[in-house]
């Protein structure tokens, strides 16, 4: 049996905890933004769709009365978890614009927002 040295030690270890730090290679892809977001408007609603993300398991919409929403990591605005696709928010204010961003999620891990859109209900 051969010896292992401390400096062939230290390369294993440093070795392994750069596949640790990387995920192992298991496969997980950050989740990433929805695109092709709408929102259009109705009799006091709106309603938000946009294309699917693959491997998202749940949406998060984040809204606001005010322009530059932004989603879970600035002006917050109001979030709407666990949405499905299309989205339909009633009980709006007739001649409000309403902004929007929508959020995907894989394993918990939430994607950057879209890009902002906004609806006016009439």
């Amino acid at each position: 049996m051969r010896k292992i040295n401390r400096s062939m030690l230290s390369i294993f270890l440093l070795g392994g905890l750069c596949l640790w730090l990387a995920g192992c290679g298991d496969g997980f892809t950050a989740p990433t933004a929805p695109t092709g977001v709408t929102a259009t408007a109705g009799k006091n609603l709106v309603t938000i769709t946009w294309k699917p993300v693959t491997g998202a398991t749940a949406y998060n919409i984040y809204w606001s009365t005010t322009a530059g929403v932004t989603g879970p990591t600035g002006t917050n605005g109001t979030p709407l978890f666990v949405v499905t696709n299309p989205y339909t928010q009633t009980g709006l204010n007739a001649g409000t614009t309403y902004y929007y961003v929508v959020t995907s999620v894989i394993a918990n891990t939430e994607s950057p927002p879209s890009d902002p859109v906004s609806a006016t209900p009439t």
